[in-house]
């Protein structure tokens, strides 16, 4: 049976698409608590389409809401993080594999671009740049593939994934990160398919290592409180 995460009305769509945008790109933190009040009231809409929006971001994993709690941005476990990493081997490796029999250069071309991008971004002091062109680098094995199944199966996690790379890209592995695109490319480019799977599985699962997130949600574990996201600066909803 297909699960429709879609939201019902147009405003609930736009409300969810910039509610996601926020997670993102980081102007809520991870682990912020949410109001829909607050919300309704910074954006400019009624409760409704807010509802609508985090019933919807709940599904694809962005959202945690919590009984007698609240509604609270996605705040991971190492483990949630290990698991989220073994997964993404799995599809983004096959999904590589298919690109390069498929549509090699285009492949190539988008993972070079993408991982340039990303060190000029780095480089500059973008940390939002450099965060995107990760996401591109990592997308373009997926958008070659030709196999709808692993693109939907990355679909469940992708936002959850570029989350986390845009609210650590401070870090100082991300240089190496980079470092690690450029090295596959170049195994690629040569023709050396096996050695650039098995570095590229590797790369993936030092996320949980690289990101350095805590054992468990402060929130739920009874550590320090849960912060009340800052939504002044997210503006109301243009029309």
């Amino acid at each position: 049976m297909k699960m429709d995460s879609r939201p019902r009305s147009s405003l609930g769509a736009r409300v969810t698409e910039r509610l996601r945008r926020a997670i993102i790109d980081g102007e809520l933190e991870l682990g912020d608590a949410l109001s829909e009040d607050k919300l309704a009231t910074t954006l400019g809409v009624s409760r409704s389409p807010v509802k609508e929006a985090i019933a919807t971001l709940e599904q694809q994993g962005l959202i945690d809401v919590r009984p007698q709690r609240g509604s609270f941005v996605f705040l991971p476990t190492r483990e949630d993080t290990q698991n989220l990493c073994e997964f993404r081997k799995t599809v983004e490796l096959e999904a590589l594999r298919l690109a390069m029999e498929r549509k090699r250069e285009e492949t190539l071309s988008a993972m070079r671009a993408a991982a340039e991008d990303m060190l000029v971004a780095f480089e500059a002091g973008d940390n939002l740049g450099s965060a995107r062109a990760d996401d591109r680098f990592h997308d373009a094995s997926l958008d070659n593939c030709g196999n709808p199944y692993l693109v939907n199966a990355y679909r469940l996690v992708s936002s959850k994934v570029a989350a986390l790379r845009s609210h650590r890209s401070t870090l100082p592995s991300r240089d190496k990160a980079s470092a690690e695109h450029l090295a596959i490319v170049k195994l690629l480019e040569a023709d050396r398919i096996a050695e650039a799977l098995d570095y590229l599985g590797t790369h993936i699962l030092m996320m949980a290592e690289r990101y350095g997130l805590d054992e468990g949600p402060a929130r739920v574990t009874g550590g320090r409180a849960a912060r009340s996201a800052k939504l002044d600066h997210i503006g109301p909803l243009l029309d």
